[in-house]
C-alpha cells in the first residue's frame, strides 16, 4: 500500500504539472517543471504535439457533448488493447493536455472551465495510471524510469537534432500511426 501511495503522489505531481503547463495563460511566465520526469514530459509532449499536430487538434473535437474524462478513459482503454509502453503513457498525458485547449466564448469563463476540466482529467489519468497500470509503472521504474527511458535515448549535444526527435518518436511509436488514426474515430 505504501508503494501505491508513493506512486499515486508522483503520478499526481507529474500529471498536475503537465496539465497546469497546458493551462497557463498566454504571456505569463511558465513555472519550472516540478521534477525531472515532469521536465521530460514537457520535452516529449512538445515533440509529440509538433509531429502529430493533426491528431492532437482532433482531440479538441472529441469533447462535443461528452465529459472529457469519459473520452480519456475510452482512449486509454483503446491504447491498452495490444500492450503498454512509455510512448503510450506520454501520448495519453499529451492527449489530456490537448483536450484542455478547447475554445470557449468568454475568457473569464474559459479559465474556470479549463481549471475544472484539468482537475477532472488529472483525476482520471491518476486513477488509470495508478489503479490499472500501477504494477506496470513500478516494474518499469516509475516516473524515474519514464525520465530515464527518454533521456537515455537522447543523442549527445553535437548530434543531429532530428535524431532526438527520432528517438522520442520511436519510443512513442509503440502506439503507432494506425493507433492514432483509430483514436480519431473515437466518438
Amino acid at each position: 500500500m505504501e508503494q501505491e501511495d508513493a506512486l499515486r503522489g508522483e503520478t499526481e505531481q507529474l500529471v498536475t504539472d503537465y496539465l497546469e503547463y497546458c493551462c497557463r495563460q498566454e504571456g505569463c511566465q511558465e513555472r519550472p517543471p516540478s521534477t525531472p520526469a515532469a521536465a521530460t514530459m514537457r520535452v516529449v509532449a512538445k515533440e509529440l504535439r509538433r509531429s502529430y499536430q493533426d491528431f492532437f487538434e482532433c482531440a479538441k473535437n472529441q469533447l462535443v457533448d461528452r465529459p472529457p474524462e469519459q473520452v480519456l478513459a475510452e482512449v486509454a482503454e483503446m491504447m491498452d488493447q495490444d500492450g503498454f509502453n512509455w510512448g503510450r503513457v506520454a501520448v495519453l498525458v499529451v492527449f489530456a493536455g490537448a483536450m484542455l485547449e478547447t475554445e470557449e466564448q468568454e475568457k473569464k469563463e474559459r479559465g474556470q472551465l479549463r481549471s475544472e476540466m484539468s482537475r477532472r482529467l488529472a483525476e482520471e489519468l491518476c486513477r488509470y495510471l495508478v489503479e490499472e497500470k500501477g504494477a506496470w509503472l513500478r516494474e518499469n521504474g516509475g516516473w524515474t524510469g519514464f525520465h530515464h527511458h527518454f533521456t537515455q535515448k537522447q543523442p549527445p549535444p553535437q548530434s543531429d537534432p532530428n535524431s532526438t526527435l527520432c528517438c522520442i518518436m520511436a519510443a512513442a511509436a509503440g502506439f503507432g500511426l494506425v493507433g492514432l488514426a483509430l483514436l480519431l474515430a473515437v466518438r
